[in-house]
């Protein structure tokens, strides 16, 4: 799997919307690891998808991303292969 395949969210705008927000911004790094994984585990993907939707002011820009077909579809595709 390629990095061009992945739909990668607004790492850079999740973090500067959290601020300060550690906990936020190691959730953001857990799941850019993920994502940039060779097997990214789609349940660790929507793992950390749901951390980052509990969070008020990045919930609306990870809902966008995470909503979008291309990001469903991708999730679909590597559970159906069993990465």
């Amino acid at each position: 799997m390629t990095d061009d395949d992945v739909p990668h969210p607004p790492y850079a705008e999740l973090r500067a919307a959290l601020g300060g927000d550690a906990e936020g911004a190691r959730s953001v790094d857990a799941l850019q690891r993920e994502l940039g994984d060779e097997r990214p585990d789609p349940a660790e993907v929507r793992e950390h998808a749901s951390r980052l939707r509990a969070i008020p002011v990045i919930e609306a820009r990870i809902a966008n991303w995470w909503d979008d077909p291309r990001t469903q579809a991708w999730v679909k595709a590597i559970a159906d292969a069993g990465l």
